[in-house]
């Protein structure tokens, strides 16, 4: 195991930024088909349980109506998957489509312990949840990668911001 281990240290993609650009492209693809789907009328239909029950975007339905909040998520994350998009080139812009991003999924996770009757009957009971239940667990880990995005769009723009143009000048000499 202690040879495998030394062996993939030595990787290329474990000393790189892989990890950082996976999960960046993967978040935008993410945004990007969350995004579709709420232009469609089946969606829009589809959470209401969802919004209805969210303790942060229950004000969606009064103020937007049901095809009026799905276009407002929609738009938004449409914004958020752009920003992280040009957060590959732009890191100020990175930081905001991560925050966006953290925004999107507190949102979301905050309606698991609200959402109705999770451990219904057609499910088999606890710990068999229901499948609408279900859907929203896999927005924890996008708040992590989010969280992982937000955190590292941060160094980076922050690092940038330190180092100095001479301290640049000086290390492209030495290299």
């Amino acid at each position: 195991m202690d040879q495998l281990i030394a062996n993939l240290s030595k990787l290329k993609i474990v000393r790189g930024d892989f990890d950082y650009h996976l999960t960046r492209a993967a978040m935008v693809i993410v945004f990007l088909v969350f995004g579709c789907q709420k232009w469609f009328d089946y969606e829009a239909h589809a959470l209401i349980p969802f919004i209805s029950h969210g303790p942060l975007i229950f004000w969606l339905y009064p103020l937007f109506g049901i095809r009026g909040a799905a276009f407002f998520l929609g738009t938004t994350e449409f914004l958020f998957g752009t920003l992280l998009f040009l957060g590959f080139w732009n890191r100020k812009l990175a930081i905001l489509g991560s925050l966006g991003s953290c925004a999107t999924f507190v949102g979301t996770v905050t309606i698991i312990p609200f959402f109705p009757e999770p451990w219904a009957e057609p499910a088999g009971g606890f710990p068999a949840a229901t499948l609408p239940f279900l859907f929203l667990m896999k927005d924890v880990v996008l708040l992590a990668a989010s969280v992982y995005l937000l955190k590292h769009d941060i160094l980076r723009a922050s690092a940038s911001q330190r180092v100095p143009l001479v301290g640049i000048a000086q290390r492209e000499a030495t290299q």
